[in-house]
């Protein structure tokens, strides 16, 4: 196997990180599920670890999100490395399924998370790295950052030009169609998050989707009875190395059977603002009573040592091995495959990650440390599942 298992039983809860150590062999920046499953290879190896994250408890991210998100990918395909996600493997888990997921496999596993520990910077230290945090200082042998693809919500620069009296939300503060006011709600960018949100506001309000050139390749939740990621396992799809180019498919879309039906008014991409007014390419100009932004996310760097770092700013790795010695990272977007930024798809490449941590942390050549999946190739196992990406 690429990376030494223990039985995946829970540790005694004794060997839980209570504090900042000063030293430790692997510092993982970030408790999402990227953070997560590389923690759960290294304990199973018997390396020692430390799970630094911003937020105050695991699944906080997935808990601050709109209330009716589930994923769309069925419980079967919805699992993290060692645990398979409970219930019915048909059935699609809402948010609040996937917290107490997260929660109860850092308990399961005894993961030493330590809440509340926002790293502020990352530098070199002599053959390690020194992390500086909100409690403190701490050195660590190798880093992996796994704090995820999704950062900083990004809004379109007109976006400064819309009057501050029109109500705006990103669909990080979008939570339910009852605090957003009566009227015409735009939602901009056609995602698979803002063509979920727009549906959902459908039912309670006017809705205009502004959409882009760039056309998503529909996929179907089901195809004759099986899960869309089903057929993507068995034709190993989610394997396979994807262009940074290519649109993400939208899943399970029911915009064009609302915008049939009239509940949804489709328009092209929004250029600018103008007063209280949003300009179409066409021409056509809309007055919103909210905007909705679903327009993603930018991230920010500027925490890591600018050697770790390519001239755009962007980390310096190659699938997931850092350039500078030491460095590692899981959780980017696209970063091996269409699944690398994605909740069961991340476990792939936290093992690729990891085998190489443990064989650094033994004093191995981690330039030929092989790399063995911890599930069968073929979908009968639990293996992936996926969000609905803001």
């Amino acid at each position: 196997m690429g990376i030494d298992q223990a039985d995946p039983v829970r540790r005694e809860a004794g060997e839980r990180t209570s504090a900042l150590p000063a030293t430790v062999p692997v510092a993982v920046v970030g408790a999402g599920q990227s953070g997560l499953a590389v923690g759960y290879h290294l304990r199973q190896a018997g390396v020692e670890c430390v799970l630094l994250d911003a937020g105050g408890a695991v699944g906080e991210t997935w808990e601050r999100r709109w209330d009716s998100l589930t994923l769309f990918t069925s419980a079967q395909f919805s699992g993290l490395p060692g645990l398979p996600f409970p219930g019915d493997g048909r059935h699609y888990p809402g948010k609040d399924e996937v917290v107490a997921y997260l929660r109860d496999y850092a308990e399961r596993f005894d993961l030493p998370v330590l809440p509340d520990h926002r790293v502020l910077s990352v530098r070199r230290d002599g053959d390690g790295y020194l992390l500086s945090t909100t409690h403190g200082d701490c050195r660590a042998g190798q880093v992996v950052i796994a704090t995820g693809a999704f950062g900083i919500p990004r809004l379109p620069e007109f976006a400064a030009a819309l009057s501050p009296e029109v109500p705006t939300l990103h669909t990080t503060e979008y939570r339910s169609p009852a605090q957003v006011a009566p009227g015409t709600v735009v939602v901009v960018g056609d995602g698979n998050s803002g063509r979920q949100i727009a549906a959902e506001l459908s039912a309670t309000h006017d809705v205009v989707l502004s959409c882009s050139e760039a056309v998503s390749p529909p996929l179907p939740q089901t195809v004759v009875g099986r899960d869309m990621f089903w057929w993507m396992s068995v034709l190993g799809v989610m394997r396979l190395p994807v262009s940074m180019q290519a649109p993400d498919p939208v899943v399970g879309d029911r915009v064009p059977e609302l915008v049939a039906a009239g509940g949804i008014r489709t328009v092209g991409r929004i250029t600018a603002a103008d007063g209280a007014e949003l300009l179409v390419a066409d021409g056509e100009r809309v007055k919103p009573s909210t905007v909705i932004w679903a327009t993603g996310f930018r991230t920010d760097w500027s925490w890591l040592d600018p050697e770790m770092l390519d001239a755009d700013g962007q980390p310096r790795h190659t699938e997931g091995t850092g350039a500078v010695p030491g460095s590692h990272y899981v959780g980017l977007y696209r970063m091996r495959t269409r699944g690398s930024a994605l909740i069961g798809f991340v476990g792939r490449d936290a093992e690729h990650v990891a085998t190489a941590l443990v064989a650094a942390a033994r004093g191995k050549d981690t330039t030929t440390a092989p790399s063995t999946p911890t599930t069968p190739t073929t979908p009968t196992t639990p293996t992936t599942t996926e969000g609905r990406p803001s």
